[in-house]
């Protein structure tokens, strides 16, 4: 079974940010990319490891 993160997970360790405000970002960004989550939250740009996640949420979104 696979972890389901909560609205208040955090999702990227190195800058803080929840799964919530993440996908509010993406929606109202209208972000379909990783490199559109990059550009716009800093999420994925240090040490990487939330990558899978934040994919997964892009294509949940």
């Amino acid at each position: 079974m696979a972890y389901e993160f909560k609205d208040d997970d955090v999702i990227c360790s190195c800058t803080g940010i929840t799964k919530q405000k993440l996908l509010s970002v993406i929606k109202a960004e209208g972000i379909d990319t990783l490199e559109q989550v990059r550009e716009k939250t800093r999420v994925n740009v240090a040490c990487g490891m939330c990558v899978y996640i934040v994919e997964k949420l892009l294509t949940e979104g």
